[in-house]
């Protein structure tokens, strides 16, 4: 039972006690016979008072008594009291005039009558007056009605009832137990509860049934009793099979008189603690799986301070949980821009109370991580937001999927683009001039047809250099080229370039120098910087004006092993240099004899370089030439 009951039950203790203490001062303490004075007794008039002589015959009455009776006193004198009050023809049976009259001495007795159908009940006190031999010639009757003393005692049994009912059919199993543990009282709700008969329970002690070793000191809890009125505890109660009954106990000291007993309710919470066991271990799992999710999950309030944040932080931003908790993220040191990235987003989960999601990135420890952010709030039992649930899902791994297929995307683009366009531009040029040999040879001069003969060897040269570099491009991709890194002489493959595209640098009268300083050896896979430096010095021939100069230098560092392709040609804008290398820009342009390229070559030294762990690099003024510089592992 809850502490209001057990204080509305020592409320109603109080009032039954306050009763009794009003029902003894209704009833009068006789006068002592010695000093009582029926004129002064008459004259007061407190009480109803009469004078009958030994034949019960009314010699007085006081004005109480004669109101009760409606009669006048003339009436009243000489008449017999028996007839006159109570309407019987002989003395009343209860009545003790004849023993007052023998032995001299006061007497009482209870008088009860019925009076216009209610039940009247008066004390009668009788007090002897006696003359000077010592005989009693009169008798003084005080009449007291306490008719009201007994509804209030049926009253009070009416009263009892109900609390012993309330005792039994409560909810709750109640005891009550001296200052010594002894039980004084028990419902039967409780000797259920324990599996004992009432009268075994009867026999027992608090510590009998009480489990110490999970429950509050018996003199401790007397002690609180004492100075706050009641106890409330919880403890396991032992049954007489030895079960283990958890119960929760309020008690309240009650004071008697000089008496202390103790009311104690005892309410079963067994399946309570059934509930609250599997809501623990549902917290626990929950917990669990909280802090080892591999998201970040924290809680804001709304002046964007967190409240929680789970061990994923430590994982994903290498901060510890705690250094979060009652902080900002300025507080916390981030970028500026982020800050107030995440509080606008908060904000707006506050005001509009609904979930959102939003994306963001940031650099952590040199790496830059991206993630998906789920902004959740929170409602009290009113319906107010007062906090918001963040989960921030690392989605790196993911940008980075999308970005490779962007770029594979990109690719294909390229491919096509390259197939569509580029491959058909050298047989522009050779179809015809095929065809008219074909059918005119024979009117041709020689001069003509060595003429043509060149252009379609420089046609078919051009179509092989874009094949190979298709094909050597798509190979690369599907990881079809195996990197076979050595130790390789730089300066072997440039002489064998040069002497490759002898012929056209010839053609436009280019003149080639090659410069070495020291050690020309490197280690990487020779087929793929082979290409990587024909495809450089095929475009310094393409786009050096003729009778231009090209020059090749062979350094080194102390780590590093550097190729540099320098020439006086045409150059290319900052603008367009940043364009180089990446193969969504698609960036081409013809030589200074109209030769027609790609760009994939460039793309493909790029890819080549990064594999063997070097750099490429390019310096370049428009109508000046550019420089073409390559760094190799030399180890």
């Amino acid at each position: 039972m809850h502490n209001d009951s057990h204080d509305l039950l020592k409320r109603r203790i109080q009032e039954l006690e306050n009763e009794v203490e009003r029902l003894r001062e209704l009833i009068p303490s006789a006068p002592n016979p010695e000093v009582f004075d029926a004129s002064k007794s008459l004259a007061k008039g407190k009480d109803g008072f009469s004078v009958i002589d030994t034949n019960f015959t009314i010699v007085e009455v006081n004005e109480k008594r004669l109101l009760g009776t409606k009669l006048k006193r003339s009436d009243l004198i000489g008449q017999k009291c028996y007839r006159i009050f109570y309407g019987l023809n002989d003395p009343c049976s209860e009545c003790v005039a004849s023993q007052v009259i023998d032995n001299g001495k006061s007497s009482s007795f209870l008088k009860s009558s019925t009076v216009n159908n209610k039940i009247k009940f008066e004390e009668k006190y009788l007090f002897p007056i006696v003359n000077k031999k010592g005989v009693t010639e009169r008798i003084v009757v005080s009449s007291k009605d306490i008719s009201s003393y007994y509804n209030l005692v049926d009253h009070i049994g009416q009263r009892e009832e109900f609390y012993k009912n309330i005792f039994e059919s409560a909810g709750d199993a109640f005891l009550v137990h001296d200052e010594k543990g002894s039980l004084v009282e028990f419902s039967s709700r409780l000797s259920d509860l324990l599996e004992y008969s009432k009268e075994e329970l009867a026999q027992l002690n608090i510590t009998d049934i009480d489990e110490p070793s999970c429950s509050m000191d018996f003199n401790l809890r007397l002690k609180d009793m004492e100075t706050n009125g009641f106890t409330l505890f919880e403890t396991s109660l032992i049954s007489k099979s030895g079960k283990r009954i958890s119960v929760e106990v309020s008690a309240n000291l009650i004071r008697i008189s000089s008496a202390k007993i103790y009311f104690v309710a005892i309410r079963n919470i067994e399946k309570r603690k059934v509930a609250e066991s599997k809501l623990q271990e549902s917290e626990e799992r929950f917990r669990s799986l909280v802090e080892n999710a591999p998201d970040l999950i924290m809680r804001f309030n709304k002046n964007h301070k967190h409240l929680f944040v789970n061990s994923a932080t430590l994982q994903l931003l290498k901060i510890k949980p705690e250094e979060f908790i009652g902080k900002t993220h300025y507080d916390m040191g981030f970028p500026i821009d982020k800050c107030k990235f995440w509080e606008q987003e908060i904000d707006t989960a506050f005001k509009t109370k609904k979930p959102h999601r939003v994306d963001f990135s940031i650099c952590v420890a040199g790496e830059i991580l991206h993630f998906e952010w789920q902004l959740i709030p929170e409602f009290n039992l009113t319906g107010e937001c007062e906090t918001l649930m963040a989960i921030a899902r690392d989605i790196t791994v993911r940008k980075q999927s999308e970005i490779a297929l962007n770029e594979a995307i990109i690719t294909k683009d390229k491919f096509f683009s390259i197939i569509a366009h580029d491959l058909k531009n050298p047989f522009n040029a050779l179809l015809p001039i095929a065809k008219n040999l074909h059918t005119n040879s024979k009117e041709m001069s020689e001069a003509q047809i060595h003429e043509a003969s060149g252009i379609i060897l420089s046609a078919a040269n051009q179509e092989y250099n874009l094949l190979k570099n298709l094909l050597e491009w798509g190979r690369s991709q599907m990881g079809k080229i195996v990197h076979a890194p050595k130790q390789i002489d730089l300066l072997n493959l440039v002489e064998s370039n040069v002497m490759l595209h002898q012929a056209k640098a010839n053609r436009k009268n280019i003149g080639v120098v090659i410069t070495k300083k020291g050690d020309t050896k490197a280690f990487a896979d020779e087929y793929m910087i082979d290409t990587v430096i024909r495809n450089l010095y095929s475009n310094a021939i393409k786009f050096t004006n003729p009778g231009g100069n090209i020059r090749i230098n062979i350094d080194k560092t102390v780590s590093k092993a550097l190729i540099s392709i320098e020439d006086d040609g045409i150059g290319i804008s900052k603008e367009n240099q940043k364009r180089l290398f990446r193969i969504d820009t698609n960036y081409t342009r013809v030589g200074t004899l109209e030769e027609s390229g790609t760009g994939l070559g460039l793309i493909l030294c790029h890819e080549f370089i990064t594999q063997n762990n070097g750099t490429i690099s390019i310096e370049s003024t428009p109508g000046k030439g550019s420089v073409f510089t390559v760094q190799l592992p030399i180890n």
